[in-house]
């Protein structure tokens, strides 16, 4: 099927070979920055455990999209990536992807304005799980 990606023609998304073994290493770095976001909200680190949900997200779909022979150049074709191929065609919810880009903003603000709070980091854990049991569902 051809895919039409503003950032397919901008090269920011590229097509690959599917390789089980990355696929694999990119859902084991999901889940070990989901145990670490886990760790940091229990030491009351809220801003690293923001941090560590989204990339434990930015993983998990990094993954899926492994596993359909393609391959982002930023965090942005990602976003871009999983909407047109799992969100328009009704494979992942538009809740998931709705909260992977409340995710995405919110690890930009704790980030880069240091802008975070307990509340952020607890609902950003349950939906990360969220994020991976559907992801794991679809691998």
């Amino acid at each position: 099927m051809n895919y039409q990606f503003k950032s397919y023609r901008k090269g920011n998304i590229v097509q690959i070979c599917i390789d089980a073994e990355l696929i694999e290493k990119e859902i084991k770095e999901a889940y070990y920055d989901l145990k670490s976001a886990e760790n940091s909200i229990n030491n009351a680190n809220y801003k690293w455990s923001i941090v560590q949900s989204y990339y434990s997200m930015f993983h998990a779909f990094r993954g899926l999209l492994f596993s359909r022979g393609y391959k982002e150049k930023s965090h942005s074709a990602l976003k871009s990536a999983i909407k047109t191929l799992f969100v328009d065609y009704g494979v992942i919810s538009d809740t998931v992807f709705f909260e992977f880009d409340s995710a995405m903003k919110a690890r930009e603000m704790a980030d880069y304005s240091y802008i975070y709070d307990k509340t952020t980091a607890l609902n950003m854990l349950e939906s990360t799980k969220k994020l991976i049991d559907e992801v794991e569902s679809l691998l």
